[in-house]
């Protein structure tokens, strides 16, 4: 007997493959029922966790040709600011646009409902290549410039701007001059698929030079009388001034076709070598979450459920997804509940903190005091009768979820006037990165009054484990001994190269000076995994 169809509210078109339901300007129940494909689940919430929002209550379910899911999700910044500001409302139009452009048609159910690596790779193919060409859509790459005089939290504020825009960075690199002017050059694609015309142009130019053109503490903007670079292929705009005195030029191009290609080996080895100067210090460990992972092979004979329990932050729901994408691991069924800590705290927690580095008065900046919910999740999937296969998920789900990144800050950079601070996480197997993370680390810069002398974004193509992001693939060798041939390792995953994207930045104070102090720049390694992690 068919189910019947959920209701829709009457805005909503009967063909929808996605609904929201608002409960407030941060809280909404959506809903998402189309056809299935791979990874489908790990798509959701990577777009979820690109609004900054977190999952409350959650299903996910697919019956192997249609996935349904049901989801509350809520703006972190409101749990954490019940009684304050949480700033903004969440864009939840938006959001159903970018939800809607995942779903596959209806006129692919005959081929998504089937889609497996090894059928798309054939013997001896390669899966992760097969597999990102045949997801990722292909759109055509732009170089933004943005031309302006430096200032404590620019680079976060263009970022956002970014963002809002509809527009996806995938590499920048940001310098300045020894005039203190700041030149930042990102690599973005276009969302809205409007550019090159002169509208967009238009539309993502006086935004950005809004924000960037601004001096700290506001003022007013008006035209100024500056023009773009001359090259033939640039789109240049006027300058916008901030009252009178802040110039900032914007210049959107076309990117050569080469920029969209992954780094050579070669060049990721030059810049790993420009990079071991000094000693590398961590954050600590206290900094991370702690995750249990069980397994139970008893409550379904169709079934193996791993059930996974962790304080909840941004992202969980998508690095354990993420896993399962990677691990070529079929989810038929899961559920996430959040739930209130009511554990007592440790004696130690109270202790006051000491003054930090750059004087940050921002409230509850350890988010680790602050979050007080557990989060539980479930997943049902294939019958894994294997016990050293169900060992190794637990080890690597509980990997993705303790350790989804890796914060590192050099003792010296380039030269002796900065410091350098290097974020790594790993790409899916589709080649995504990871969502949020230049925008939270420049937040967590913008906190601590750290001025970004230098920045840039790879993609490294390494050896498992050598940036110790957390998710290397180190114990591949013993699992596939006993794996069956349709079991999780099949497909030649075992020889699969982890893909990861190295965030460097180079540092200095608010007087340009390199971070010389061994507990500020513990500061500095704390405060930016806090806030990926908050």
């Amino acid at each position: 007997m068919r189910r019947a169809r959920p209701q829709r509210s009457v805005e909503q078109e009967s063909d929808d493959f996605v609904s929201i339901e608002t409960k407030s300007e941060y809280e909404a129940q959506v809903r998402v029922t189309c056809p299935d494909k791979t990874g489908l689940g790990s798509d959701i919430t990577r777009t979820i966790f690109d609004f900054g929002l977190v999952t409350t209550k959650g299903d996910f379910a697919t019956d192997g040709k249609w996935a349904f899911v049901l989801v509350t999700v809520m703006k972190q910044s409101a749990i954490l600011n019940k009684a304050g500001n949480a700033g903004p409302g969440v864009n939840w139009m938006l959001l159903k646009q970018r939800l809607e452009n995942l779903c596959p048609s209806k006129q692919s159910i005959s081929t998504l409902s089937t889609l497996n690596l090894t059928s798309m790779t054939g013997a001896g193919g390669d899966s992760t290549n097969n597999l990102r060409d045949y997801e990722k859509q292909q759109k055509k790459m732009y170089i933004l410039q943005v031309e302006v005089s430096d200032r404590v939290g620019l680079l976060h504020d263009v970022t956002q701007e970014l963002w809002a825009s509809e527009l996806t960075v995938h590499r920048a690199h940001i310098s300045t001059s020894p005039a203190d002017t700041a030149v930042d050059l990102f690599y973005v694609t276009d969302e809205k698929n409007e550019l090159p015309s002169e509208t967009r142009v238009t539309e993502i130019s006086t935004a950005v030079q809004r924000v960037a053109g601004r001096r700290v503490g506001g003022g007013t903007g008006s035209r100024g009388q500056g023009q773009g670079t001359g090259t033939p292929a640039g789109t240049g705009t006027p300058a916008w001034t901030a009252g009178g005195t802040q110039t900032c030029h914007v210049v959107i191009t076309p990117a050569p076709s080469f920029v969209t290609q992954s780094p050579s080996a070669s060049l990721a080895r030059l810049f790993e070598t420009n990079n071991s100067i000094g000693r590398v210090e961590t954050a600590s460990a206290t900094q991370y979450t702690s995750a249990t992972v069980s397994v139970d092979n008893l409550m379904s004979d169709k079934h193996t459920v791993f059930q996974i329990r962790t304080r909840d932050r941004k992202g969980l729901l998508y690095d354990v997804l993420r896993a399962s994408k990677d691990l070529e691991v079929k989810v038929n069924y899961a559920k996430v509940v959040l739930k209130v800590d009511t554990a007592p705290k440790p004696k130690n927690d109270a202790r006051p903190r000491p003054p930090e580095f750059g004087d940050d008065k921002s409230p509850n900046s350890n988010p680790h005091k602050a979050q007080t919910h557990l989060c539980e999740i479930d997943l049902f999937v294939g019958r894994c009768p294997n016990a050293r296969e169900r060992e190794y998920l637990c080890q690597r789900y509980k990997e993705n979820v303790e350790r989804p990144v890796s914060v590192q800050i050099m003792t010296g950079g380039l030269d002796e006037t900065t410091t350098e601070l290097r974020v790594i996480a790993p790409l899916d197997i589709s080649g995504f990165t990871r969502p949020r993370v230049l925008l939270d680390v420049t937040e967590a810069l913008r906190q601590l009054k750290v001025m970004v002398f230098k920045a840039d974004i790879l993609i490294d193509d390494n050896k498992p484990g050598d940036h110790g992001s957390g998710d290397g693939n180190h114990a591949h060798g013993s699992a596939t001994g006993d794996a069956s041939s349709d079991g999780y390792f099949g497909g030649g995953r075992g020889k699969l190269t982890r893909r990861q994207e190295v965030h460097r930045f180079l540092l200095t104070d608010a007087h340009g000076q390199p971070i010389a102090s061994v507990r500020d720049r513990k500061v500095v390694v704390n405060r930016v995994l806090g806030v990926l992690l908050q």
